[in-house]
């Protein structure tokens, strides 16, 4: 009732005439702009809120003038952006870039998603020149840098993605920190035969550079050349003997050519290295069951499962261990388990 009354008294202030009523219904009447402005603010608080649907609702309501149509598109483009529905959000941003001052947040904010939303989509041509635009203006966004040079790379515009990757890690360009960075970002990329070329240029540059033996290292075993690939591991051990990937890939590769007992060594020497790591003790499990040291080998795998308890690998190998050990009902557990485990991980 209080509220209805103060409702009555604000619509009778507001249809008095004459000056001193003039201004009060100013004060008391908001004008159809205050209240655009008023529901635009809200939305934008909705928007930082994470209340996407809620925002787009108050949005699609506020009716539109020449004063609010360019800010009106921006928030509906964000609200579609965090929606992940980048169609929308482009159409919506390429409107509001157009229409708003090159030098506003407004404006590079819609620049910067329109990078964004067009490399997500794998329109990277497109994205390309939005993503520039915005290292031009702040050359510390990292997360730019990041996408602008992995659409580089997809643009197979190699020298501009490493670049992009060295002023993202602060190196000089022709540096061999900066083409050993390019080539582990073309590895992930699936671009290896790019990535083994700029390797060897790290390595011309600087022969003892960490870490560039050992990734031209994994791409050799990966494609079955394990004697090529335990050679560079080697190479990578005598520069960088602090490095426990190296010798659990090393353990590893030994593994793939049945050399047990030579694996151990290696994998041990990886877990002293890093302790908080799986993959050297599930491992060392295998190795230990191959060799007969079942004690050892469940030790191992119970630890790593301690740390992974989600590894079908390890539960598989301790249900073979469990298994050969006499301990029927818990090796069948086990085996259970890592059914489990495997079929939740092909779905």
């Amino acid at each position: 009732m209080k509220k209805l009354a103060v409702a009555v008294m604000l619509l009778s202030l507001c249809e008095l005439a004459g000056p001193l009523a003039a201004l009060a219904r100013n004060k008391a009447c908001p004008s159809a702009n205050q209240q655009a402005d008023a529901a635009t603010d809200r939305a934008e608080a909705l928007l930082t809120a994470g209340k996407v649907d809620e925002a787009l609702e108050l949005l699609k309501a506020i009716p539109r003038t020449s004063s609010n149509d360019s800010l009106i598109s921006h928030l509906l483009g964000l609200a579609y952006y965090q929606k992940s529905d980048y169609a929308r959000a482009i159409e919506l941003l390429t409107a509001s870039a157009a229409s708003s001052p090159e030098a506003s947040k407004q404006h590079r904010q819609a620049i910067r998603l329109l990078g964004m939303s067009h490399y997500v989509s794998g329109h990277v041509p497109r994205a390309i020149p939005y993503l520039e635009q915005v290292t031009g203006w702040d050359s510390h966004d990292v997360e730019i840098q990041y996408i602008l040079g992995n659409a580089y790379l997809q643009a197979h515009s190699l020298d501009k993605a490493r670049n992009a990757f060295a002023a993202m890690f602060s190196l000089a360009p022709n540096s061999a920190a900066a083409y050993l960075i390019n080539a582990q970002m073309m590895i992930r990329q699936q671009l290896e035969e790019l990535a083994e070329v700029e390797l060897r240029k790290a390595l011309e540059l600087d022969p003892k550079l960490p870490e560039a033996n050992f990734l031209l290292a994994e791409m050799a075993i990966y494609h079955a050349n394990v004697d090529l690939g335990i050679t560079l591991l080697e190479k990578e051990i005598t520069i960088n003997p602090a490095f426990a990937m190296a010798y659990y890939s090393l353990g590893e590769a030994l593994t793939r050519q049945l050399k047990w007992t030579a694996a151990i060594a290696p994998l041990q020497k990886s877990i002293w290295l890093n302790p908080f790591f799986s993959g050297p003790y599930i491992v060392l499990g295998k190795v230990y069951l191959k060799t007969g040291d079942l004690g050892n080998a469940e030790s191992m795998l119970r630890h790593a499962l301690k740390m992974d308890p989600n590894n079908f690998s390890g539960h598989h190998l301790l249900a073979q261990v469990l298994q050969q050990a006499g301990k029927t009902e818990d090796a069948k557990k086990e085996y259970e388990l890592a059914d489990r485990l495997r079929a939740g991980s092909e779905r």
